[in-house]
Formats: C-alpha cells, sequence, structure tokens
C-alpha cells in the first residue's frame, strides 16, 4: 500500500484524529512517520484545519528534542503529515513497566522543559502536555509530539478554538485550560508538573473518579506534597513540581527554560546546600507543609489530597469549576455513550459534566459512529439528541 510516494509498512498507532503508520520515503531513503487524518474527519474543516495547524507548529520547531516534521500533503482525499520515526516508546508505556530513578525523572523534566521552551518562543503553546506524547529513544534521547491541539499565537490567523473552548487531555490540563481561560507557556509548565508529581510518587496529584471531580481537584485542591506519597523524593525536587502546580499562573516558572534549569541543579546541589531559586509559591509550600497541625488529610477516589483551614486570601482567587448536565437520546436506543474519551454508559441518559467543551462520541453495532464537540451549559441540563446512520453493511 502506498499513499503519494510513502509505501505504507505497518499501522503504529491511533488516534482520535489520524493513524499514525510507519512508512518508508524512497526518495530520502528513510523511515519515518506518516500521521494520516481518519477519512471520517474530513467532512469536518475545522478539524482539518487543526491537523494542518499541527504540520505548521511542528514545521516551525527545530530542537532536538521535538519530533521533526518532514512534508505535510494531500493524496486524493487523504491529508497527511510525514515525520520523525522514533524508535523506542510513550513515557505512558514506560511508566506502566517501571518506577523511574529520581535522577532520570529530573534529566526527564528538563529535556522536555527545554523543547517546551524553544515552542514557547516561536509562540506556540502545546496544550495536551501528557505522558503518551513524550517518546523514549532507544539510545536515551526525549522527544516531545503531537502538537495537534497546540495555540499558535499569530493573530493573523484563526487558530480553530474559541473563548470558552476546552481541549486536553483531562488529567493533566492546567486550572486556566478547566475553566476555558486563554493559556500561556505556563499551561504547559503545570502539565509538566503533574507528570513529574507522577513520575516522582507512582500516583496522580489529582485522581478522582469522574471527569467533574478531576476538573475540581485540578482547579481547588493542593495535591499531598511528593515527600508524603514518597519519602525519597529530595526537597529541591518536592519544590520544583509543587511550583510547577501553583494554581495562580503567576506563581509557577515564568518559562520553562526556568523550570529546565531547576530540574537540572536539582541533583547537582547537595541537600543542605542552597535550592534552585524559584518563585515565591516555594515558601508557601514549606510554610504549610511545616504546619502539620493545620493539614487535614483528604481520601478521594483512593487518592490522597490535603486541605488547609480557610485563610485570608490576596490576589486572584482560584477557579470555581462550574458544572452543568448532558440529556443524550439516540436513534435507536441503546447506543454506548463515550465523553472525553471515556465510557459513560448507553442512552438516554443525563450526565453531569463540569461546564464547557466536551468531545462526545455515540456507537453502536451496524450503525456509522457519531462524534462532535458538544458545548454544555450551567445550570440547566443540555439536549443533545443524536439519530445514527446505518452502516454499509445494515442499510
Amino acid at each position: 500500500m502506498n499513499l503519494g510516494r510513502y509505501e505504507i509498512l505497518e499501522e503504529i498507532g491511533r488516534g482520535a484524529m489520524g493513524v499514525v503508520y510507519k512508512a518508508h520515503d524512497p526518495n530520502l531513503d528513510l523511515v519515518l512517520a506518516l500521521k494520516v487524518l481518519r477519512e471520517d474527519r474530513l467532512a469536518d474543516e475545522s478539524l482539518a484545519r487543526r491537523f494542518l495547524a499541527e504540520a505548521k507548529a511542528l514545521g516551525r520547531l527545530e530542537h532536538p528534542n521535538t519530533v521533526r516534521v518532514y512534508n505535510v500533503d494531500r493524496e486524493g482525499d487523504s491529508v497527511y503529515i510525514a515525520m520523525e520515526f522514533v524508535d523506542g516508546e510513550a513515557l505512558s508505556t514506560r511508566m506502566k513497566r517501571e518506577r523511574l530513578p529520581l535522577p532520570e525523572v529530573a534529566r526527564l523534566g528538563a529535556a522536555v522543559a527545554e523543547a517546551l521552551d524553544d515552542a514557547h518562543r516561536k509562540g506556540i503553546v502545546h496544550r495536551d502536555v501528557k505522558p503518551g506524547n513524550i517518546l523514549l529513544r532507544s539510545d536515551g534521547r526525549v522527544k516531545i509530539t503531537d502538537f495537534g491541539i497546540a495555540h499558535i499565537d499569530d493573530l493573523s490567523q484563526d487558530d480553530g478554538t474559541r473563548a470558552g473552548e476546552i481541549l486536553g487531555t483531562p488529567s493533566y490540563m492546567s486550572p486556566e485550560q478547566v475553566t476555558g481561560h486563554p493559556v500561556d507557556g505556563r499551561s504547559d509548565v503545570f502539565s509538566l508538573g503533574i507528570i513529574l508529581y507522577e513520575l516522582a510518587t507512582g500516583a496522580k496529584p489529582f485522581a478522582a473518579d469522574t471527569l467533574t471531580a478531576v476538573f475540581h481537584a485540578i482547579g481547588n485542591v493542593d495535591p499531598v506534597p511528593p515527600t508524603a506519597a514518597n519519602p525519597d523524593v529530595p526537597k529541591a525536587l518536592e519544590r520544583i513540581i509543587l511550583t510547577c502546580l501553583a494554581k495562580r499562573p503567576e506563581e509557577r516558572f515564568a518559562t520553562a527554560g526556568a523550570l529546565a534549569e531547576a530540574l537540572g541543579a536539582c541533583f547537582a546541589v547537595p541537600e543542605s546546600g542552597p535550592a534552585p531559586e524559584a518563585p515565591p509559591q516555594e515558601r508557601r509550600w514549606g510554610a504549610l507543609a511545616a504546619a502539620g497541625g493545620a493539614l487535614a488529610l483528604l481520601a478521594v477516589a483512593g487518592g490522597v489530597y490535603w486541605t488547609r483551614s480557610p485563610a485570608p486570601t490576596t490576589g486572584r482567587p482560584a477557579p470555581v469549576i462550574a458544572t452543568g448536565g448532558l440529556n443524550i437520546e439516540s436513534a435507536p436506543p441503546g447506543a454506548q455513550l463515550f465523553v472525553d474519551g471515556s465510557f459513560r454508559g448507553k442512552a438516554p441518559a443525563a450526565l453531569t459534566l463540569a461546564a464547557g467543551k466536551h468531545e462526545v462520541r455515540v456507537t453502536l453495532v451496524g450503525y456509522n459512529d457519531w462524534e462532535a464537540q458538544v458545548i454544555v451549559g450551567e445550570g440547566s441540563p443540555t439536549p443533545l439528541a443524536v439519530e445514527l446512520e446505518p452502516s454499509g453493511a445494515n442499510r
């Protein structure tokens, strides 16, 4: 099978927007990855624009820790991106198999932060930093990929999103993302902080049973300090992680480059020596951790969180996650419902969701899948009636 001049060797991945193949370019005699927009997505012009925006974003990046783009093209009804093939595995796969040594956690985090800093300097915010988008080559080099929902800071172009739109992977979103507010590079810093926390402790800082609960924790709940979950975590690394996870962007590292420098230094400095410089958020965490009597442990869905006694606040309050409802019916009834990639039962169903935009997929054997982005408002439930079309075999 060929696509343009590329010989398809095998399928290596499949996502919401595209299918990724391992392919051979005979002109360059090079094995590469070919990301092809799914045929059922071509009819949605906004998704096609977002797919092409990924190619534009990646084409502007030349950092050694970022997957390179070689070409973007159309062949008949196919739209595809030819990019660097990474011989290795995703960080998400490695995390399931083993715990990384803490110095390796800092090294990996610094490598990702350096790549993000390069993107941010070029006006690109990734907005979906997660373990599945961090690739580990067999030679140890770290590569970040999938800028498919990246925000390109170019006022002359429409980036395919609107105010209030929520994009990203829920468990790794920043407070700004879950509330639909504008984001900058500090949002990626927060997402990387979640990954560092998970690598250092073996647990997610904002784990919960429902999407609404995850969003609430991200916006309103401070995670237990990493040393409480894993006493082997050095204090310097703990301070770095908690600074990344500050609710207010201005209390995080100002740039991903500053984060990379701090991570690079945290194992080079003795524990008794001076800690890497970071924003004032560190001092607040240190004071709170020392005031053990003022802390209360709260178990949420098997994860441990901590809260503190109410105290006067200054500046902008932490975001409050508003909720709404989505009443879904399908014709025929009984279709399976997926919201943001999670199975939520069968239609008809009344769901409680965070207010904002959600990816909804409705499936039933013998019928074509129905997928769309649905905006859920606050308060009264949003009605959604889906009429499924029979597949070719069911006509």
